[in-house]
């Protein structure tokens, strides 16, 4: 292709609802490239998030393993955004004492100014008049409720990767059973603490296998626990073994394994390609098809990658998930 060099970036991107917050957005683009390189025609791709590994995800620490340095080795402008409360962006200062008792901190509709703000800059920044937009996971269901409820955003094509919308028959075992009255979350508390250990149960017991290596190369969950570990400036409180998370997704999954979608899937009408792993226990099969069935889009896709788990785009079929995503993003329709 002739991609000389990457270059990379980091911006702070203050909230246009919350002059305490500032958003961290990770930029990657390739340097010098061939003139037939062609996909730096295409609009800039912002990242979303899910609800425990922040934009991290997309950029894991051992390189070979990053799916942003991948997107701008193929020629794309790819930006990632760290949610309010993830990553390397604000955390309120609820986060610096005991989570009980606390209203859970940023759910979807809380972050959606977020991505705004992001998109707003990322179209400043680069002079694009329009982008492409992928959530995975959580993430989902926030872009899936930005490009439903507010259609005249500055949005070409929209990526639902391990997509989320209303599932009424399976719940994932690592969300929390509730008991609460009157919508009265406070009992799940503010946020929660994540350990390495945690994210290696919770994505062991997604790959169906006993050798996890053999979908899960050595080194990547251990590289996005350090790195998030790295990222909480408040992680020492907790002998710097656990980071802080958001519990305001576990509201908006509470709702969406309850069968009480955030929003109407028919209100989409651009471009959609929905993509999981056909081992995907959290992003189901009947959800994903029943997601798809409901979308207006004139052009959809729908792509089960097999062999993949949640977590696929830091498995071994990254490739895989990679070849379906950039194609959608290529393809003249």
């Amino acid at each position: 292709m002739g991609v000389n060099s990457l270059i990379s970036n980091s911006y702070s991107v203050p909230s246009s609802t919350d002059a305490q917050i500032s958003l961290n957005l990770r930029e990657r683009k390739p340097g010098i490239i061939s003139d037939r390189a062609g996909r730096l025609s295409q609009p800039p791709l912002l990242l979303i998030h899910g609800a425990t590994i922040a934009s991290v995800l997309w950029d894991n620490p051992i390189p070979e393993w990053s799916w942003m340095d991948k997107l701008a080795a193929d020629g794309f402008h790819v930006f990632a955004l760290d949610l309010r409360g993830y990553g390397r962006s604000s955390r309120p200062k609820a986060f610096q004492h005991s989570p009980q008792g606390q209203t859970p901190y940023a759910r979807a509709t809380d972050v959606l100014p977020d991505v705004v703000d992001a998109i707003n800059y990322i179209l400043e920044l680069t002079g694009a008049d329009h982008l492409d937009l992928l959530g995975g996971s959580w993430g989902t269901v926030i872009c899936g409720m930005l490009v439903a409820q507010m259609p005249t955003l500055p949005v070409r094509r929209l990526v639902l990767y391990a997509p989320l919308y209303s599932e009424p028959d399976q719940r994932p075992i690592w969300l929390p059973p509730y008991n609460g009255r009157d919508n009265d979350f406070r009992d799940l508390g503010a946020y929660r603490l994540v350990s390495e250990d945690q994210l290696r149960l919770r994505w062991d017991e997604e790959i169906p296998i006993s050798d996890k290596s053999a979908w899960r190369p050595v080194g990547v969950l251990e590289a996005l626990a350090d790195a998030s570990l790295a990222d909480d400036e408040l992680s020492a409180g907790s002998n710097g073994t656990e980071f802080r998370v958001p519990n305001g997704t576990l509201v908006d999954l509470l709702a969406v394994f309850g069968a009480q979608p955030l929003y109407d899937a028919a209100e989409i009408s651009i471009p959609t390609l929905l993509v999981r792993g056909d081992a995907d226990p959290t992003s189901t099969h009947a959800d994903a098809s029943g997601l798809y069935d409901l979308l207006s889009s004139g052009v959809k896709r729908y792509t089960m990658i097999g062999n993949g788990a949640h977590f696929m785009i830091g498995e071994k079929k990254i490739s895989e998930v990679h070849a379906v995503i950039t194609g959608f993003l290529s393809e003249s329709f």
